[in-house]
């Protein structure tokens, strides 16, 4: 069993190596930090949806966002911008570090109660369901440091946020200890017991 200190120490390091920044506020030509989150549809920010690109409250869905913005916004553009922001690039360029990155949103959003008390629960199940497409899709997708020597394999994260967020991982995939002592989620067959209809592309 791994303790919450590990799961978050390994977030940690993600969110240091990928951003940085206190600035409260970020500025897009409009004052992201004041978007607010409203429900839209259940797939909005998962893969392989792209409804996010229908939705009048982003602001974001006609002129895109680029790689070098998304973590400035990431980190000061508040959780709603934040998600509208990434969702858009995950529309876009559908990969491991976009749909991981959506999905933190999402969980912020649900935890910092950002959303309407009746669809607190459907964001609950959005963030785990994009948590479980990094591990459906994206497998083995890594992020790198700004140095390009540190990577790290989003997988273990989103099986540790499915948990964390009190969800079931679905599919075969388990825990291990690696050579080193840091959990890492591996899949143990490459056999989906319970024959889910998965939809990548």
């Amino acid at each position: 069993m791994f303790s919450l200190y590990t799961k978050f120490s390994l977030l940690g390091l993600v969110l240091v190596a990928v951003a940085c920044g206190d600035d409260p506020e970020y500025e897009f030509g409009f004052n992201i930090t004041g978007i607010e989150f409203e429900f839209f549809k259940p797939t909005e920010g998962i893969h392989p949806s792209k409804v996010t690109l229908q939705n009048p409250r982003n602001p974001f869905r006609e002129f895109g966002v680029s790689d070098d913005t998304k973590f400035d916004i990431l980190a000061n553009g508040g959780n709603a911008g934040a998600f509208y922001a990434w969702a858009t690039v995950l529309a876009t360029i559908p990969i491991g570090e976009n749909q991981f990155f959506t999905a933190i949103k999402l969980r912020d959003i649900y935890r910092a109660n950002e959303v309407a008390e009746e669809d607190r629960e459907t964001v609950r199940q959005m963030a785990i369901a994009g948590f479980q497409t990094v591990l459906d899709c994206f497998p083995e997708s890594v992020l790198f440091d700004a140095t390009g020597t540190f990577s790290f394999r989003f997988a273990t994260l989103a099986y540790l946020e499915i948990l964390d967020l009190g969800g079931v991982v679905q599919g075969d995939w388990i825990l291990v200890e690696d050579s080193l002592g840091n959990p890492t989620a591996i899949e143990s067959t490459r056999i989906d017991t319970l024959n889910r209809d998965v939809q990548c592309f």
